[in-house]
């Protein structure tokens, strides 16, 4: 799992899971582990909020599940996991299948990117045409309340089979993403490449409903926005197009 500093995320309305809360924990943090939980991993800690992961040996397949809990609150909720495979044909030594990448934190809020397996082993045994790339899941967690959601889902690439064998055509990225205290998310995303490339900017204020993290999508700008303008603060959105900025309130 890659952990990034105090960066801001965007998010998509969710039609949001929810990991449920393990009680019995008691986040309380000892050295590099959580006390009371076996083979677990202090992965940060901001405040009262503690990510932490816990290893999982599943015969070959090795998992850690990552968990978010609530110092004050005694609260956890799963927000992912890193997943290794055996790398075929070797006899030893794994391969990241599924990670959780750049955790932000930002008061009770954890955000994430879940990445997802992809189909290319199947694509290229069975040769079909198009293969999906590996899959991107933005994750939000509010740590006091155990709760969390997943967002947006996208896909990298995708990969074309021609006559010189399987080529990578870009599909969708996220360039920037921002969190804020309040719950404010926004993100920046490129589809397309080259001369079909276009970006939109989304932004949401996320909210709790029915057990569930939720957020409602807005498309805020689309166009030549420029990408290190994107600024959030508490639940403002602020970004430059073309040189003149403009501003929303989450």
């Amino acid at each position: 799992m890659k952990v990034v500093g105090l960066i801001f995320v965007g998010l998509f309305a969710l039609a949001g899971w929810c990991a449920p809360a393990e009680a019995s924990v008691q986040c309380a943090v000892r050295g590099h582990v959580i006390a009371g939980v076996a083979h677990s991993r202090v992965v940060a800690v901001s405040g009262d909020v503690v990510v932490y992961r816990v290893r999982q040996e599943r015969e070959e397949i090795r998992l850690d599940t990552v968990w978010v809990c609530d110092r004050m609150d005694n609260r956890a909720v799963r927000i992912g996991n890193d997943e290794w495979v055996p790398i075929e044909n070797l006899g030893e030594g794994h391969l990241a299948n599924k990670t959780l990448e750049h955790l932000q934190i930002a008061g009770p809020w954890v955000l994430a990117t879940q990445t997802g397996n992809q189909d290319e082993g199947g694509c290229f045994k069975y040769q079909i045409s198009n293969c999906n790339g590996p899959s991107n899941t933005l994750v939000l967690a509010n740590a006091a309340l155990g709760l969390a959601g997943s967002l947006a889902s996208i896909r990298d690439y995708i990969d074309e089979l021609s006559a010189g064998g399987y080529v990578k055509t870009p599909t969708k990225a996220w360039t920037r993403t921002l969190l804020s205290p309040r719950g404010a998310v926004a993100w920046l995303e490129e589809s397309g490449s080259g001369s079909m490339k276009s970006t939109s900017l989304y932004g949401c204020l996320a909210r709790t409903t029915r057990g569930k993290v939720g957020c409602a999508i807005r498309t805020h700008a689309e166009g030549d926005i420029e990408p290190d303008s994107v600024r959030l603060s508490q639940t403002t959105l602020t970004w430059m197009v073309g040189g003149s900025t403009q501003a929303a309130v989450l």
